[in-house]
């Protein structure tokens, strides 16, 4: 089984290994990322990538770890 992707800390090449994720809808994500804070969940990446059509397979492989809290240099890791 491939890899999962973490959703909130994937830089734009990791995002295009998801299925049916190109380049437009990486920036979207990364646009969301940085304007609203880490993507909390499957429906929230739908309503992000709502625009184009999305592979069913891309739930298999995404991973919504928060960003801040899995940083080794995050404060009491």
């Amino acid at each position: 089984m491939p890899n999962r992707v973490r959703v909130n800390l994937a830089n734009p090449a990791e995002l295009l290994e998801l299925p049916g994720i190109g380049p437009e809808q990486a920036r979207a994500i990364l646009k969301f990322r940085a304007e609203h804070g880490p993507i909390q969940d499957a429906k929230q990446l739908a309503a992000i990538l709502r625009a184009w059509p999305v592979a069913e397979t891309i739930w298999d492989r995404v991973a919504f770890d928060p960003a801040d809290s899995t940083a080794p240099e995050a404060p009491g890791a």
